[in-house]
């Protein structure tokens, strides 16, 4: 990858940190409104105050999980330019369409595949949680 690639990378990822602090954290709701009362009179809206606190934690934990991919992106392009766009595993070339796609990774597609669990497959035994 030479300087000019590089740039381009690292102007894209300041794009997207930029986008992504942007973005406010989604706000967590109280269940408790009143401060002599508990919880939320209604059953259904107590599970749906729940409900909501849940996905805006969800949603703020992968802001904070984002941010975190691409200031170590944006850190090993500056401590390390050279071996930007290599794959920390295996350090072979990261397609460049992946790192279009995701100028974060780290790791080449069969290697992120290796160090990451495989969705929607069954587990073969009770204690097998990968």
């Amino acid at each position: 990858m030479n300087a000019r690639q590089r740039s381009a990378h690292r102007q894209k990822l300041l794009r997207l940190r930029a986008a992504t602090l942007a973005a406010d954290p989604a706000r967590i709701e109280p269940n408790r409104r009143d401060p002599v009362s508990t919880g939320v009179a209604d059953e259904d809206a107590q599970a749906l105050s729940e409900m909501l606190q849940v996905l805006a934690s969800q949603r703020n934990r992968g802001q904070a999980e984002m941010l975190g991919r691409i200031d170590r992106a944006l850190a090993r392009l500056a401590a390390e330019p050279d071996d930007f766009g290599l794959c920390e595993e295996c350090e072979e070339p990261i397609p460049p369409r992946r790192l279009e796609v995701m100028p974060w990774a780290l790791r080449c597609a069969p290697c992120q595949a290796r160090t990451e669990p495989r969705l929607g497959v069954p587990r073969r035994k009770i204690t097998d949680y990968r």
